[in-house]
């Protein structure tokens, strides 16, 4: 996987954790177009990360672990019973990163 610029990586990270507050508006009706759309890709890029696990359930699981360990801030040494192991974890979270800002068109065109 190809390496984020630092200035990508911390918008898609700022994305991910202003997720919450944007679902909070969603849910009360003050939601603008950037917030439903911004969500909907959080969720469908949430829902395509960790796709090398085998049980939905396990893969559920490690998908709310990472999108936690985001929106709050959380490192891996403080998730209680990660199905996996700390190299495997991280790499997990920028692949989710990846795809938001992928999805947000932040990445550049391969040439």
């Amino acid at each position: 996987m190809e390496r984020l610029d630092a200035d990508i990586k911390t918008i898609a990270r700022s994305i991910i954790q202003g997720n919450e507050k944007r679902k909070k508006r969603i849910r009360t009706g003050r939601a603008s177009a950037f917030d439903e759309k911004t969500a909907a890709i959080v969720e469908d890029a949430l829902r395509a990360s960790c796709g090398n696990i085998e049980g939905i359930q396990a893969r559920r699981q490690m998908q709310d672990k990472i999108y936690k360990s985001i929106v709050y801030n959380t490192p891996y040494e403080y998730i209680a019973d990660a199905v996996c192991g700390r190299r495997q974890f991280y790499e997990y979270r920028t692949e989710f990163i990846t795809l938001v800002a992928q999805a947000m068109d932040m990445l550049p065109e391969r040439g």
